[in-house]
């Protein structure tokens, strides 16, 4: 447990900020990606990225038990899944990458509920 608390101090302050900023500044991460789409190099580091983040999660807690902690064993996977896919298939996530303001702001709400259940394990439990 002592892993998911720390992982959790990380990545739940990371995803409240991250949270925030597609919800109050939607039309820069529209910019944002949209200069991913057009820059290969960008596209693969953020792959490289989330390969790293992903192993990073999982060698160091990837427990599998009914329990807020779930979320953190579900982040290492989805990151590692992300940059599985940013190599093998990148025409799927250019294609879907966030290029309207109010698909931003709706997904935004995502990262942000998850850092704060990810603060809640690393600072209340």
């Amino acid at each position: 447990m002592q892993n998911a608390v720390w992982l959790s101090s990380i990545f739940g302050p990371l995803l409240v900020i991250l949270g925030l900023w597609m919800l109050a500044y939607g039309d820069n991460v529209v910019k944002v990606m949209a200069s991913f789409k057009s820059t290969p190099s960008a596209f693969y580091l953020n792959g490289v990225v989330n390969l790293l983040i992903g192993l990073t999660i999982i060698s160091q807690y990837n427990v599998w038990m009914w329990n807020v902690s779930v979320f953190l064993t579900l982040l290492g996977w989805g990151n590692l899944i992300r940059g599985i896919l940013v190599f093998f298939i990148p025409q799927l996530l250019i294609k879907h990458t966030m290029t309207s303001h109010s698909f931003v702001k709706g997904v935004g709400i995502v990262p942000l509920v998850w850092g704060l259940i990810l603060c809640w394990v690393a600072f209340f439990m």
